[in-house]
């Protein structure tokens, strides 16, 4: 299938637009202002005219009286907020979504294509809402929903460093991530020993986060120093630390680090660059396009399962075990439906098994609230569906048994909390 795969970091100051192209090379998108492939979040429109402006021409057309600039495009959608311009209101989401069709614009351009083949946001928080939203938005952009995912930064962080040289993530591989909104360190690790592999990885944001703006005098950038090296000490500890990411605004440069660059640099790798979050993103859009798994491991973090939920029940005379999830899947995409006959029970046991650990969780469901009926004629509909990492939902409708038994529709809802 031709077509862009595309990656599309969104974050509430910036954001990044990556393409992985046919021969896995990531090219960054932007605009001939925007440095470094940073789009700021901020959108303008033009005085008197139906144009608007995305990133640093945002910017300048505004700092000019040429146009009303907007900001802050994410935070504002989160509360439903909206802007007035030249006396219209506009719904945040409006002009978030003006804002994504120009990120997109800006890749179609710069490839000389029209076709996206694959899209995937990578996002701070998975928030269902503001996914729901994301996948709305580009359906209606003309992308259809099944070419349109989302995963976490720590699952992107998880998809770009996987796709480096084998010794990059021997051990443990980390990442600092410095913006205008904060300090965010990630830590990932492939568990071996059994098959497939699992690779594991945390985010944390830290309180030790500072402004960027304090790095504009010399006395800032000591304390910016002092405090990432004392970071640095403290994540590393005792740990095998085979490879360290630098990325956010915060180290578009860092000659003003030379003690925290001593510490990270210390017999491993260091690596400094933006689009690794758009990069990964990427990566896992083209595998997706390609039909094929987006790790050689299972990967558990931020944005996916860490438990495999079943059920028993039995078929042609023998008990099989029904995966409803799986651990490792986006749980924004894992759901699964399947019918069931009732056979001399009052209850459904769902079963989660983590990872790793012997002892699975068991959840019941009671039936109790269906219509009495001979055994064997009572046909239900279960239905699974995941709001985060953690909380699931179970929905248990009554599809009755043909003509003689019409169904009720009733329906039975649970809602589950997985441990660990």
């Amino acid at each position: 299938m031709d077509g862009l795969v595309l990656g599309i970091d969104l974050r509430n100051n910036y954001s990044e637009v990556s393409c992985c192209r046919e021969n896995m090379v990531i090219d960054s998108v932007g605009t001939d202002n925007d440095s470094h492939g940073l789009i700021p979040t901020v959108i303008c429109k033009k005085k008197g005219e139906d144009s608007w402006y995305i990133g640093e021409e945002a910017y300048r057309l505004a700092l000019f009286g040429g146009g009303t600039m907007v900001d802050q495009l994410l935070k504002l959608s989160a509360k439903n907020g909206f802007a007035t311009i030249e006396g219209v209101r506009y719904e945040a989401g409006e002009l978030l979504k003006i804002y994504i069709s120009s990120l997109l614009s800006l890749a179609k351009a710069r490839f000389g294509s029209d076709e996206i083949r694959c899209l995937m946001f990578t996002v701070a928080e998975m928030n269902a809402a503001f996914m729901d939203y994301l996948v709305d938005v580009s359906e209606e952009l003309g992308i259809p929903r099944d070419r349109v995912h989302i995963q976490s930064h720590c699952e992107s962080f998880v998809s770009y460093v996987v796709r480096q040289q084998p010794e990059i993530w021997a051990n443990t591989a980390s990442l600092f991530d410095l913006t205008d909104e904060g300090l965010t360190y990630y830590e990932m690790r492939v568990i071996r020993g059994r098959k497939p592999h699992i690779a594991e990885a945390v985010r944390q944001p830290l309180e030790e986060s500072f402004s960027l703006d304090v790095m504009d005098t010399p006395q800032g950038k000591r304390l910016a120093d002092s405090i990432m090296t004392t970071c640095a000490g403290k994540l590393f500890g005792k740990k095998v630390i085979s490879s360290v990411f630098l990325t956010g605004k915060g180290f578009l440069t860092w000659d003003w680090a030379e003690s925290f660059k001593r510490v990270v640099c210390a017999k491993r790798r260091c690596y400094t660059g933006q689009q690794l979050f758009s990069g990964g993103a990427a990566y896992a859009a083209f595998d997706i396009s390609k039909n094929r798994p987006s790790y050689p491991f299972i990967c558990i973090c931020e944005g996916r399962i860490a438990c495999t939920v079943t059920l028993n029940a039995l078929l042609d005379g023998r008990t099989e075990q029904v995966v409803l999830a799986l651990a490792g899947t986006n749980w924004y995409e894992a759901r699964s439906n399947v019918d069931l006959i009732v056979d001399d029970m009052d209850e459904i046991v769902l079963s989660a098994s983590s990872v790793g650990s012997p002892l699975p969780q068991k959840f019941t469901i009671p039936l109790g609230q269906l219509p009495a009926r001979p055994n064997r004629t009572t046909r239900i509909g279960l239905s699974l569906v995941f709001s985060s990492e953690k909380d699931f939902t179970v929905r248990v409708i009554d599809k009755g048994f043909g003509d003689l038994f019409p169904a009720s529709n009733t329906v039975i809802r649970r809602d589950f909390y997985l441990m660990g």
